[in-house]
């Protein structure tokens, strides 16, 4: 994985609202105006921490369909659990694991 790519998802994880966020939807896709009032972050912080969620693979966004017409995108884990593993060399390996199967893997170097 490029350094880029595991900065951000270092920072994601580590993140507090992003991991509030992450527990709101656990088990069902949500909205960011529902994200914002259940986890108390303003709205336009809860939109940049999603971003930053789809950036780092952990969220995926749907549609969620309206007889009225007007579609809402929600946002749901990418994801179903974590395995961490830890090397002699000070490496660790993140990987999300998912019911698709798709593995997300994420190297890092202790420094």
């Amino acid at each position: 994985m490029p350094p880029k790519e595991t900065e951000t998802f270092v920072r994601t994880i580590t993140d507090d609202e992003c991991c509030q966020i992450l527990s709101a939807i656990e088990s069902e896709a949500k909205a960011v105006k529902e994200l914002s009032e259940e986890c108390e972050i303003p709205l336009s912080t809860t939109y940049r921490k999603v971003n930053r969620l789809q950036e780092a693979g952990l969220v995926r966004e749907k549609i969620r369909l309206s007889s009225s017409g007007n579609h809402t995108s929600v946002y749901e884990q990418e994801f179903d659990g974590a395995m961490i593993t830890l090397s002699n060399d000070g490496e660790f390996e993140v990987e999300l694991v998912s019911e698709t199967g798709q593995p997300n893997r994420h190297r890092i170097t202790a420094d």
